[in-house]
């Protein structure tokens, strides 16, 4: 069952089919978010007003849905049903219960499942954004009093541009880098 534009139920059997019995539909199998599809609403995130706070269109490019109706649909029902919130950048995961199929019923249970890995990669990065802003903020309160004491500045400089790299640095360069550095032991 869904509703209509016009707010009729409605009995839809390929909808039926896609969520009842999903090898069957051929709805795609793939529920991890790649790393492409992380940098590209990441990119697509730093062009916001706020970059923290979910725009409509990134469930398109997080692979969630390929039309722009249906990633908007589902942003709305995510507003509506506390797991985003219009003016905060926050995700609320424990607002996702057991009728989370039921709210969200004109996408696949395939794709309901990368949704909600979705929505817990944005929350993780939604504190390392955090953390990092507050330690932007930090060496910005630094800076001040360092100049006003005339003391040297150099070394909070830099460190403020390290993170304000960081803090733009796409998912992708960040787990290549942390590859880097933790180096495992060789074993002769």
């Amino acid at each position: 069952m869904f509703k209509n534009e016009a707010g009729e139920h409605k009995f839809s059997f390929t909808r039926f089919m896609s969520n009842a019995v999903p090898n069957l539909a051929g709805a795609p199998q793939d529920t991890e978010l790649s790393t492409h599809e992380a940098d590209l609403v990441f990119t697509n995130q730093l062009g916001e007003n706020d970059p923290r706070i979910l725009a409509p269109d990134a469930f398109l490019h997080a692979g969630i849905t390929s039309a722009p109706k249906v990633s908007a649909s589902i942003h709305k029902a995510l507003l509506s049903n506390g797991v985003l919130s219009k003016n905060s950048p926050t995700v609320n995961t424990t607002a996702i219960s057991r009728n989370f199929a039921h709210q969200l019923p004109n996408i696949t249970s395939h794709a309901q499942k990368k949704l909600i890995n979705f929505l817990f990669f944005w929350e993780e990065e939604l504190q390392r954004w955090k953390m990092l802003m507050g330690e932007r903020d930090e060496l910005d309160v630094l800076i001040d009093t360092e100049k006003e004491s005339s003391g040297d500045i150099g070394i909070y400089e830099k460190r403020l541009v390290e993170v304000q790299g960081a803090i733009r640095l796409k998912p992708s360069l960040r787990s290549e880098q942390a590859a880097r550095a933790e180096r495992l032991p060789n074993y002769e």
